[in-house]
């Protein structure tokens, strides 16, 4: 769970860890269902709000768009009408974010759906899923391949979470690093 630093004796978490050690931590404070879901947002919110990125509050929307919106990364100087409403050629991406990754058919069916209506009001929006983690044997896990948009799962087991817990069997994947060069690559078109 722990990487070493290159060249050092001492440890560094990586952010992956950082984030799923975090979401652990406050799911204890509260049972509501919803808690998880709205910390994992908040806590990738702020992640990329380090990065100087005009980053949405969570739950927003789209003009044209009839889904809510877990999150998304405007033009530069760009604020949204009331705070939460945002017009379609100030979005450079949306994301879609889990802290387990999907549930079933249903849920894969719902994220395109949700990434295809943001695509038919700007075809320039990129649509990121990105799951905390996600259980690698999972016959509905989130890929490119079922969902035809890139997708990002920061953190990879063979198991429950619980149990890949127990066993330490979590392993990072590089996506947190590839979510970050394909997030600077569009913005810097699209700005």
């Amino acid at each position: 769970m722990i990487l070493a630093a290159p060249g050092s004796d001492e440890e560094v978490e990586s952010e992956e860890w950082q984030i799923l050690r975090k979401i652990l931590e406050m799911r204890e404070t509260t049972k509501c269902d919803k808690f998880v879901g709205a910390s994992t947002i908040e806590l990738i919110r702020n992640k990329l709000l380090s990065l100087a990125l005009n980053v949405s509050n969570r739950d927003i929307f789209i003009q044209g768009v009839p889904h809510e919106l877990d999150l998304l990364i405007a033009k530069n100087d760009v604020k949204p009408i009331e705070n939460v409403l945002y017009l379609p050629p100030d979005v450079l991406v949306v994301f879609e974010i889990k802290f387990r990754g999907c549930y079933g058919k249903p849920s894969l069916n719902n994220v395109k759906e949700v990434f295809d209506s943001v695509k038919k009001v700007n075809d320039k929006i990129e649509c990121f899923y990105a799951t905390v983690s996600e259980n690698s044997r999972y016959k509905y896990r989130a890929t490119y391949e079922k969902l035809g948009y890139e997708c990002f799962e920061l953190l990879t087991r063979e198991t429950n979470l619980e149990r890949a817990l127990s066993m330490n069997s979590i392993r990072t994947t590089g996506d947190w690093q590839k979510l970050l060069s394909r997030l600077s690559a569009h913005i810097k078109q699209g700005v």
